[in-house]
């Protein structure tokens, strides 16, 4: 199966990639990761953390669905980091259009929340998920979830926001990402400590409890 992360352009995207991949691992979850942002963060991450769970893939490429996704193995979770929405969408087309789940991360402020829906240039991320539909052999688009990110403990704005973007017909995961410097400062550094951990297995345990992770 594919999970395609995707953001608009926000903070924490790769970070939670690459976290979420360590955290299937950590699971027994087989799993492939690529990397389909033009900045390479996430194999770069790889490459230098010393504990990742695989080598990440290069697949920044608007022709993900011809050239990359054909070669996945079916049987692991093939997870995919697509770069910021609006300056790559011809790579989000292709993702999505091959996707099983669209994993959109944004936290929950107002800037987030006009990049995701109505931002002051390039094309929103929630049309590209609609328009993703007339790409796909079922005719609708992937099963696509929010998952906030760094959230203030105790603020209000997560709440409000997970409101905010149900009532626009968004499935927002119960999980969040909390706003904490050991997971803000994880990229590029190894994966394997204590308090990156909780919020990325219960971010598994969701993703499966929804069957979510086939």
């Amino acid at each position: 199966m594919l999970i395609a992360s995707l953001k608009p352009r926000t903070m924490g995207g790769t970070t939670n990639t690459g976290l979420l991949a360590y955290a299937l691992h950590r699971a027994g979850r087989p799993v492939a990761v690529y990397d389909a942002d033009e900045s390479q963060q996430l194999a770069a991450w790889a490459r230098d953390a010393g504990d990742f769970p695989c080598q990440v893939v290069p697949a920044a490429t608007a022709f993900f669905a011809d050239t990359i996704y054909p070669a996945m193995d079916p049987e692991r979770i093939n997870l995919v980091d697509v770069g910021h929405a609006e300056n790559h969408p011809e790579i989000v087309d292709s993702v999505l259009e091959v996707a099983d789940v669209a994993l959109v991360t944004v936290s929950p402020t107002q800037p987030d929340y006009q990049r995701l829906m109505r931002p002051e240039k390039g094309t929103p991320l929630a049309k590209m998920v609609k328009r993703s539909a007339s790409l796909r052999d079922t005719g609708a688009p992937p099963t696509t979830v929010v998952l906030l990110n760094r959230c203030q403990a105790g603020a209000k704005s997560t709440g409000d926001y997970k409101s905010k973007l149900r009532a626009d017909g968004w499935d927002v995961l119960t999980s969040t990402i909390p706003r904490r410097e050991a997971i803000a400062s994880a990229l590029g550094f190894p994966c394997d400590k204590p308090e990156r951990r909780a919020p990325y297995d219960q971010l598994v345990t969701e993703l499966a409890d929804r069957g979510l992770l086939k």
